[in-house]
């Protein structure tokens, strides 16, 4: 088997230097040599941050790193990415190569790789093991503290709660290992792939999180507005400071988070503000795929 092994930083990436955690070339000898003899492997690497760092030149150069590799003859795609920002490299890509033939799997840790409560090495197995298994798409390998190692694909990620290194989706994991064997429990998302796409440096799209007593910001400089709406896809739609920030935007507002159960009456008035539902899926996958389309 032949492996691409795209490194980007993060966590997976880090040591301990001088009191805090950056990544270093060190780490990257652990993952090789957890690899069977039968593997070959070429490395590379379009950044080496710490993935807060993030911003659309990063993911482009992933992107484009990635197109690459996919007409190079290689079985499966292995990208290490810190777990901040892992899901916007993965929508991104999603986006691109959702439909490839070729395994792309994201791999993670919550720890450095010495840290003994690391699961990075066992996502970085179990993506290999995955790619055996000759599925194609965008995936993540990942293993909750107290679960099995899991793949969910990469359109379906949500934010992380604060304070957690858990990663969860908006639908099922796409399957998971059970010792050797794979057991998938959902069916792939139909996606299609858009191929290598360029971001900006910074996103045009404001992103608004529902809370109560929200103040609205200036949208000068933005092409879009996205609001995450509250859990059951309801914003204050009766508030007197919303209704004029809705009317009086000059640039498209969209909403993310609404379900398809029977609406509440607040939801109504959507319409009415010229607010766009979005299907449902993933904030950051919304978030990137606005971004891709205003941004010139």
């Amino acid at each position: 088997m032949k492996l691409a092994i795209i490194y980007t930083g993060g966590t997976i990436s880090s040591e301990a230097q001088d009191g805090y955690l950056s990544p270093t070339d060190k780490t990257k000898s652990q993952l090789i040599k957890a690899l069977d003899k039968d593997i070959k492997v070429e490395s590379f690497q379009p950044y080496y941050i710490l993935s807060e760092q993030l911003d659309g030149e990063n993911i482009t150069a992933l992107i484009k790193c990635v197109g690459e590799r996919l007409n190079e003859n290689f079985d499966g795609i292995i990208i290490t990415h810190g777990t901040d920002t892992l899901q916007y490299s993965a929508a991104a890509l999603s986006i691109a190569f959702g439909a490839s033939d070729i395994p792309i799997v994201f791999v993670s840790s919550n720890f450095i790789l010495s840290d003994k409560r690391s699961n990075g090495l066992s996502n970085f197995i179990c993506a290999v093991k995955f790619i055996r298994e000759k599925i194609g798409g965008v995936f993540v390998s990942y293993k909750n503290a107290g679960g099995k190692p899991e793949f969910f694909t990469a359109d379906s990620l949500l934010p992380h709660n604060p304070y957690s290194d858990k990663l969860a989706a908006v639908n099922k994991p796409f399957g998971y290992f059970e010792g050797e064997k794979f057991i998938q429990i959902s069916q792939l998302p139909k996606l299609k792939s858009e191929g290598v796409f360029t971001l900006t440096k910074k996103s045009p799209v404001l992103w608004i999180r529902a809370h109560a007593g929200m103040r609205y910001p200036e949208t000068a400089g933005y092409k879009a507005v996205l609001i995450e709406s509250y859990h059951s896809g309801t914003l204050p739609t009766e508030d007197e400071d919303f209704i004029e920030f809705c009317e009086k935007s000059a640039i498209p507002i969209y909403v993310i988070g609404v379900g398809s159960e029977i609406p509440y009456e607040s939801t109504k008035y959507y319409n009415q503000l010229n607010i766009v539902v979005l299907e449902k899926t993933s904030p950051i996958y919304a978030y990137i795929s606005l971004w891709k389309r205003f941004q010139f």
